[in-house]
């Protein structure tokens, strides 16, 4: 790092110079500085000058380096590699700068005439094999210090980096509580912004579904920041039993059922693989998550193939659209001759749209900005029309889906009275957060509204033995352990090359 603001433009680089004969002419404090610089690069070291601090003396004694008690001379130039100027005498100092660079030695000067010897001395730490160094051209050394001493704390907390879950779902919450905890728009942004400033999180992404909201994270394990990050999350007013912390390979193992679709409303699903795929992206657009995230979701979405293998034979596998028409199937007499509403454009809408043409339906499909493009086979019957256009369309619907991503109530009760009061309507509500005012559900006894929470518990009739696909995807997860130990070595380092 570094700047050329009224300074010099350095080019950084590593010297090796273990072994390497170099010489400092000086014997104080500030020499004694330089001094700790070359022993932590293990060269070959001389110091020259007529008197010397304790520790220098006390060097020599143990034969760690050379110490010459006597005024510098031309003839220690020789054989020397690198050279360093550390005395209170400018003269001196410049004098050692001109003969270096006479014969082509590296050369600095600790005092004013720094600016024109060949090299400066950042402000280096040191962790087991990584060495970060700051510069600032020469302008400020205490700025220099100032951001090492920062780094420095940063790079020993990432050594310590594990990992952390911390989320609710609707496995801990119905859909009414845990709608107000869902991030869109700016409250998304807004809540990465606040995270990024809490010091000891390294990376993170928000996975935000129809059922859950997650903050998944690398922090490290010597930092008690868990109540702030649940505070961050709105989390901190919810009791023990209505969110989860999982911290190691405890969030190691959750995500990959995660990932895996085993947590969704319909275990097995594949949208969730999508969905962490676009959460991880948008962290990285961010500035939220980089090789060490990706290196977890690598990891993650990897075991869920794996956990898809061996648990497909037990699960019917099943996506929201599938489950959305199997309801409308045994639930909806008459389906066959129904004519659908879709509102939404995503996913789950353009899935449905897919599911109900193949099966004969007329569809009007309903967009706020994103207008779908119609393939020509579907022209004959399905309407596009916008949101705008709700109250004209509403009473040709008997069935209407909805799957819109929006912060507020797209049908509320206003629109009742656009509705055709005269058949049964059933209303299936498929977002997160709802599309469909709570109020509208059995306002008359012709109006039926169904939420996810509630084609869950219709689903969750079916027979599945969930306790054995949970026993044989842990087990595999366990028997991949060394996924997630390379993950956490990858942030302690360990890697040779550069």
């Amino acid at each position: 790092m570094h700047s050329n603001t009224n300074g010099r433009t350095v080019f950084p680089v590593g010297l090796l110079l273990e072994k390497k004969p170099c010489l400092l002419v000086g014997g104080g404090k500030v020499a004694l500085h330089k001094l700790q610089l070359l022993l932590d690069a293990k060269a070959d070291i001389t110091v020259i000058s007529p008197a010397a601090e304790a520790e220098v003396l006390r060097l020599a004694a143990a034969h760690t380096i050379r110490y010459v008690p006597r005024e510098f001379t031309e003839a220690d130039l020789d054989g020397t590699f690198l050279a360093m100027a550390a005395t209170n005498d400018d003269k001196v100092n410049r004098h050692l700068l001109q003969l270096c660079q006479a014969r082509r030695i590296l050369c600095c000067s600790a005092d004013h005439n720094w600016n024109a010897g060949d090299f400066i001395t950042p402000a280096v730490f040191r962790l087991d094999e990584l060495t970060v160094s700051v510069s600032s051209g020469g302008v400020s050394c205490r700025r220099s210090r100032l951001v090492k001493e920062n780094l420095a704390r940063h790079v020993e907390m990432v050594g310590t980096a594990d990992l952390i879950v911390i989320g609710t779902s609707h496995h801990q919450l119905p859909i009414q509580r845990r709608e107000p905890f869902h991030l869109l728009g700016k409250r998304m942004d807004q809540t990465g912004q606040m995270l990024m400033q809490v010091w000891g999180i390294h990376e993170f992404m928000l996975l935000n579904t129809c059922n859950r909201i997650e903050l998944i994270g690398i922090v490290s394990r010597e930092t008690s920041i868990e109540d702030l990050l649940k505070r961050i999350m709105a989390f901190f007013h919810l009791k023990e039993e209505e969110y989860y912390v999982k911290r190691g390979f405890e969030a190691f193992d959750h995500l990959a059922l995660v990932s895996a679709g085993l947590l969704s409303q319909s275990p097995g699903e594949n949208h969730i693989v999508a969905q962490v795929k676009e959460a991880l992206d948008y962290a990285v657009e961010h500035g939220w998550s980089g090789p060490m995230m990706r290196g977890w979701i690598g990891a993650a979405l990897h075991m869920s193939k794996d956990i898809r293998q061996v648990t497909g034979p037990l699960l019917q596998s099943r996506e929201i659209e599938d489950l959305c028409v199997d309801y409308l199937q045994a639930e909806c007499p008459g389906f066959a001759g129904k004519r659908i509403m879709v509102l939404g454009t995503g996913m789950v809408g353009s899935g449905l749209m897919r599911r109900f043409f193949e099966m004969g339906h007329a569809c009007e499909w309903c967009y706020h900005v994103n207008k779908p493009d119609l393939p020509e086979a579907w022209q004959p019957r399905v309407t596009l029309s916008t949101f705008n256009d709700l109250p004209t369309h509403l009473s040709k619907a008997d069935i209407i889906v909805c799957t819109a991503t929006s912060p507020g109530y797209i049908l509320h009760k206003g629109h009742a009275p656009f509705l055709d009061q005269d058949k049964d309507i059933l209303i299936m509500d498929l977002a997160m957060p709802r599309n469909v005012e709570p109020a509208l559900d059995n306002l008359t006894p012709e109006l039926k509204v169904v939420d996810l929470d509630g084609l869950k518990r219709w689903y969750h009739q079916e027979i599945l033995d969930m306790a054995k696909v949970f026993e044989l995807s842990k087990l595999l997860v366990s028997e991949h352990r060394e996924l997630y130990d390379k993950i956490i070595q990858s942030f302690q380092g360990g890697n040779k090359s550069e």
